[in-house]
């Protein structure tokens, strides 16, 4: 019998930096939150952009298995830690 195939969990991140430029998001928030989230338990790949409107999208892959729950506690875990080091603008309109 054929299993269909299971998706495996993914989190995504989304942060907004009114005003600011694709690469300045990019290199402020983007690269930033991506390399705080290396190293999370279970996390197979990211893929991410930066837009013009200063909007930056993370997504985080997991494998499959992992508990949705606990990578996503695992996740918001390391935005806190990561927070600080965040534009004041973005911090003020939040991660989410």
């Amino acid at each position: 019998a054929q299993y269909p195939d299971i998706a495996p969990p993914v989190v995504n991140i989304g942060a907004s930096y009114p005003g600011a430029s694709a690469k300045v998001v990019e290199e402020a928030v983007t690269a930033i939150i991506e390399r705080e989230m290396n190293g999370a338990p279970g996390l197979m790949y990211t893929s991410s952009s930066s837009d013009s409107t200063g909007w930056a999208s993370i997504n985080l892959t997991f494998k499959q298995g992992t508990n949705p729950d606990i990578a996503a506690v695992e996740v918001q875990n390391r935005l806190k830690a990561v927070e600080p080091r965040l534009p004041e603008s973005v911090r003020r309109d939040g991660v989410r």
